[in-house]
């Protein structure tokens, strides 16, 4: 995969996130706190200002009890080559949005201003372990991250450890099922 240079801005934000999700956020689930401040992005998206859409999508789903339409900020990556979106579930997929997906792949998705109807696939493994060492080597402290949530030390130089450490990271390519459209 290509490596691309990080922004100072992106820089700063990851050394937050870090620090954040390898100190302080719950490891059973985020907590009344950090699950609203994890849906800060949504009110920028909502009136009209996705601030965040470089790394920041808005994922639609439909609730798998409720039938209502949720929303969940998640971070996203793009696949090289499809362009399709990766999502990553944390807690090791104890995760609201994860149960609405197995429930009902079809979503919507708005990354930054564009909006698309989208079928998520689970990745495999193998997919997975090899997100977690990309996102390793553009981010060497998001080992700590991984680290704490597998409950055993993460490193790009032991693959073992990394495929070991995908089960805790249930993830999603969303593959678009229409023409992207602008919200413009």
């Amino acid at each position: 995969m290509a490596q691309r240079k990080l922004t100072k801005f992106e820089v700063l934000l990851l050394g937050i996130e870090d620090f954040i999700m390898a100190r302080l956020v719950p490891m059973d689930n985020p907590g009344p706190v950090f699950k609203r401040l994890f849906k800060i992005p949504v009110f920028f998206y909502r009136v009209g200002l996705p601030l965040f859409g470089d790394f920041i999508l808005l994922l639609t789903t439909t609730g798998r009890k409720s039938g209502k339409l949720r929303q969940t900020p998640l971070e996203y990556r793009r696949e090289p080559g499809t362009g399709d979106f990766i999502i990553t579930a944390g807690w090791g997929g104890n995760t609201d949005w994860m149960r609405n997906i197995q429930a009902n792949p079809r979503v919507q998705v708005q990354a930054g201003w564009r909006r698309f109807a989208a079928l998520a696939e689970p990745l495999s493994e193998a997919e997975v372990a090899a997100w977690i060492s990309e996102a390793m080597r553009v981010n060497p402290g998001s080992a700590r991250i991984w680290s704490r949530w597998a409950g055993e030390p993460v490193s790009v130089d032991k693959p073992e450890g990394v495929l070991r450490a995908a089960k805790f990271f249930p993830s999603f390519r969303l593959k678009a099922i229409e023409e992207p459209r602008s919200r413009r």
